[in-house]
């Protein structure tokens, strides 16, 4: 009769060999390979068949792929989830050698069978938690999989406790929400967080001897947008995506930073001239037609190029802004792409500094008026004189009107600016007319963008009213250029003006934005000729014949003609034969403060 201890051992036998549902290791295997993964079974007076088969069914249920690998690198057992999450059935699994198993650690790269997870725990009997691999199975699916390892006793080599869980469609969720984060959903292209990382200075570091930033910005894509929708200016941000796509390769990236913005970003640059050439076929390949619906669409392309070399220590972000601020520099030239420099980034701090500070100035004081007066050619005393805003800025000085009303109008901030320095003129010049000329008229200049202002006649009635200004006494000066904007707002605007009772002036006349036959269509009542065609007088007989055509053609329109920036005695002859109404330069006044104004000229009649 067979003892106890005979029948225990050969039951233990029996489950050494593969089982039919999968050859997975029992119980007693384990336990006779000195690894006790649970605790030991209770002790009874009943056989160990029960405990056993307990052991059996828990690591057949389990959902958690569990195989056992000798010490030679064989798998030896497997359960019924590493048959499904490999797709290989058991039998097929046993005495398979894992040396011949291609696997990939996360970065895609292949992991020689001595680095894999379960060789170091085989070799050292040290553990191995939640390393991450790939495998391809036999019908060509990609696995990722989260391996545990064990080793099953003291020997070394040892055989190892393979246990894995099937990450696969975790890490696809986590690819996706990857992908999204760093790539842009209209035009798949990487976006701004994608270029920030690689222009961060340790990936740098990888590509000597520079990298090349070139900032691209579409040319008037606003008006696009506006005028045809916004789904045609999205079909239009593919195809220039796809465009910029094709000048690129290798490691090189165009990123869509946002909006109509894009970075291609260039590694391996050994000359500027690289970067530039680059720029040229990016303009060329832009500024071919796009056809959308039948309709041909032209773009446009400003560049700012920023080129870094490894030791730069700037980040992404700061290498970004100075090819944006390039860029900004290409787009008010106009000829080209610019490269950034340290001057432009000094520049672009100023600028910053006086939009910040153009907020408080009127506020503070800051601002003050001089006046030029403009004179009657026909007599020797000014009948009105021409209010000049000057801004003394407490850190930079004295900024001249040229730097800073472009700079409000940009900002937004030129309704602002322009009312108080309005209100301020008025107030002064009505002192003055109190005082001492109480026929004095006041010109002031109007910038396009404010005649854009829907409220600039509200405005200007406002300021009317609270300083007592007639209306017939000031004279508003609108630029010529206004009207190439936007005409139909330009000549709303200035009916609205018209109807307070104020006088209108076309301003910087001759710079080739309009023609006299369609400013006659307006209620204006003065033409100032520019100073660019008076500079002209005295040198030249075209520039001369210029001025005369437009004196008569203004006089039989009933308009008054001032010649500005009369620099030279010639001129002032000149102008008087050329019988033009009334001048104004530095030759016969200089702008003054109102308290040092003189409005009779030192300049005799000849």
């Amino acid at each position: 009769m067979a003892t106890r201890k005979s029948r225990k051992r050969d039951l233990s036998n029996a489950l050494l060999r593969p089982l039919s549902f999968g050859g997975w290791m029992d119980y007693q295997q384990w336990a006779d390979h000195g690894f006790m993964p649970c605790p030991s079974p209770p002790q009874t007076d009943r056989p160990d068949e029960p405990a056993e088969q307990h052991f059996t069914a828990v690591v057949a249920a389990i959902e958690e792929g569990v195989i056992v690998v000798g010490a030679s690198g064989t798998i030896e057992s497997a359960n019924p989830a590493a048959e499904r999450i490999l797709g290989v059935q058991a039998r097929h699994l046993v005495g398979m050698p894992l040396t011949a198993t291609e696997l990939y650690d996360q970065d895609g790269t292949r992991v020689a069978y001595e680095d894999s997870p379960f060789a170091r725990t085989s070799r050292t009997g040290h553990p191995c938690n939640g390393q991450i691999i790939s495998i391809r199975r036999q019908d060509g699916a990609e696995m990722w999989l989260s391996v545990n390892c064990r080793a099953l006793n003291g020997k070394r080599p040892s055989a190892v406790v393979l246990s894995f869980i099937d990450i696969t469609e975790r890490r696809m969720i986590d690819e996706r929400r990857e992908y999204e984060a760093t790539h842009d959903a209209l035009t798949g292209l990487a976006n701004r967080t994608m270029a920030i990382k690689l222009l961060s200075p340790a990936t740098r570091r990888d590509h000597a001897p520079a990298t090349a930033v070139l900032f691209v910005d579409l040319d008037k894509f606003k008006v696009i947008n506006d005028s045809l929708g916004h789904s045609v200016g999205d079909q239009v941000l593919r195809v220039i995506g796809d465009r910029l796509g094709r000048l690129v390769t290798g490691g090189d990236l165009v990123s869509r930073l946002g909006g109509d913005e894009f970075a291609v970003i260039v590694h391996g640059i050994t000359a500027p001239d690289q970067a530039a050439v680059l720029a040229g076929q990016i303009r060329q390949t832009l500024s071919q037609p796009i056809t959308i619906s039948g309709r041909q669409l032209c773009i446009g392309a400003s560049i700012g190029i920023m080129i870094a070399d490894p030791a730069d220590p700037r980040a992404g972000e700061e290498l970004l802004r100075d090819a944006d601020l390039a860029m900004y520099h290409a787009k008010t030239q106009g000829n080209g792409p610019a490269f950034f420099d340290v001057e432009l980034r000094e520049r672009s701090r100023r600028r910053s500094r006086l939009e910040q500070d153009l907020k408080t100035a009127p506020r503070d004081g800051q601002f003050w008026l001089a006046y030029q007066p403009i004179f009657d050619l026909g007599g020797n005393r000014a009948r009105a004189v021409e209010g000049l805003p000057r801004w003394a800025h407490p850190s930079f000085g004295a900024i001249a009107p040229t730097e800073f009303i472009p700079l409000a109008e940009e900002s937004g901030l030129i309704n602002f600016v322009g009312g108080h320095i309005l209100r301020a003129s008025a107030e002064q010049i009505v002192r003055l007319r109190a005082r001492q000329y109480p026929d004095l008229h006041l010109a002031m200049n109007l910038s396009a963008r404010q005649l854009e202002d829907p409220h600039l006649a509200t405005q200007v009635g406002h300021t009317l009213a609270v300083t007592w200004l007639p209306p017939t006494a000031l004279c508003l000066e609108i630029p010529e250029s206004a009207f190439a904007r936007d005409p139909a707002v330009a000549a709303r605007t200035i009916a609205q003006l018209r109807d307070l009772g104020v006088r209108l002036a076309i301003d910087h006349f001759g710079t080739g934005y309009s023609s006299l036959s369609q400013l006659l269509r307006l209620p204006l009542d003065t033409l100032k000729i520019d100073r660019s065609v008076i500079a002209g007088l005295g040198q030249s007989p075209r520039a001369e014949a210029i001025i005369t055509s437009i004196v008569a053609m203004a006089h039989t329109a009933g308009l008054t003609v001032i010649a500005d920036g009369v620099e030279t005695a010639a001129q002032l002859d000149i102008l008087r034969q050329l019988h033009c109404d009334q001048a104004q330069g530095d030759h016969i006044a200089v702008p003054a403060r109102i308290e040092d104004l003189s409005v009779r000229s030192q300049v005799h009649q000849a």
